[in-house]
Order: C-alpha cells, then structure tokens, then sequence
C-alpha cells in the first residue's frame, strides 16, 4: 500500500463527501439524488469504457493522484459508485438531517479512521485489517461533528453504529462496500433513534 497516496485519497475522500452539505443547506436533499444520478449515469461509462478525451482529462487526473491501483484495473472509482448508490438512497428516503448525518458519518469516520489506523494502527480487531486505534481516531471527530446536529447521546451510539458497519465492511464487493453500507445502515439506525425517542 502507498501510505502517501492514501492519505491523500482519504484526506480528499473527507473533503469533497463533506461539501456535500452545501447542496442539501442550498438547494434541499433531492440536490444530492439528482447528483448522484449525474455521477452514476456520466462517470460510470468513462470508468468502465476507459473514455479520454478534452471533457474527461480533469477526472482521470483526479483519479490518478486519489485512486487505489487495484481499483483502477477493475474499474476507476468503484467505490466512488457505491457512495453514490448509498446517498441516493438516503437521499430519495430519508429526511435532510438523516441525510446530513449520513455524508457527516461517511466523510469524517471513515475518512479519520482510515488515516489514524494508517499512522498509528498497531492493535487490530477480529482478524480484520481494522485497528482499535484507527476506531478511536474515527469516533471522536465523528461524535463531535454529530453533535451539532443531534445530542451527544445519539451522537455516541450513531458513530458506534458507523464503527460497527466499517469493521464489517468490504470493499471485495460493491454491496459490502462501506461507502454504501455507512450512509444507508446509520440513516436506518438515525431513523429509528431520531424517531423513537425513550
């Protein structure tokens, strides 16, 4: 594993996932479907077909400094795919604040988690490529970040959820993907916390 370019991909990863809630404050939550669907139905045929040309030059750029090698031999930007998969359905069923819970959860744990596991990973969990310190390094900026949209109880047990659903996850296959399993598994879990307060 390239450990710069890593870095580099999950720091990018956690950006541009975030600035997604500037389309949904702006313009409401279908903003993000109807993107989503643009990504799908454009970038889906460049990745797979191999299409470069003057319009596609900036995306193969991107995908050169962000993409993992063996993504690019299956198919660039698999997981980008699966994220868009995952914020459509959140999206299209679920309310704005799930809605922002779930890119929040998907940008900042995922993305924190992978850099501090990275740098500091030394006791892994379950047989997994996961490590306790990449959790914690996830779960605080996920629970703070949360905790200006919900309290910090939820906050806690929403990010405990995304914690469970990335050690689960893999990226063998698209659905086991957790950039769908995360923004999909916290809004059903945020639905119901949010929703059926004790």
């Amino acid at each position: 594993m390239d450990l710069k370019k890593e870095i580099i991909r999950k720091t990018f990863h956690i950006i541009s996932i975030l600035f997604l809630i500037i389309p949904v404050e702006l313009f409401g939550k279908y903003s993000i479907s109807l993107l989503m669907v643009f990504m799908l139905v454009v970038f889906i045929p460049v990745s797979y077909f191999k299409i470069r040309n003057l319009f596609t030059v900036w995306y193969w750029k991107i995908i050169e400094i962000v993409e993992r090698e063996k993504n690019i031999q299956i198919i660039p930007a698999r997981q980008a795919y699966s994220l868009a998969v995952g914020l459509m359905i959140v999206s299209l069923f679920f309310n704005e604040e799930i809605l922002k819970i779930s890119i929040i959860s998907l940008a900042v744990y995922d993305g924190f988690a992978t850099i501090s596991g990275i740098l500091f990973g030394k006791h892994k969990i379950l047989k997994t490529k996961k490590s306790l310190e990449g959790i914690i390094g996830g779960f605080i900026p996920n629970m703070i970040l949360l905790s200006f949209l919900v309290t910090p109880l939820n906050a806690f047990f929403i990010t405990f959820v995304t914690a469970v659903i990335e050690l689960f996850s893999s990226d063998e296959k698209w659905f086991l993907d957790d950039n769908l399993m995360i923004p999909v598994g916290v809004a059903l879990f945020s639905y119901f916390v949010l929703n059926f307060p004790s």
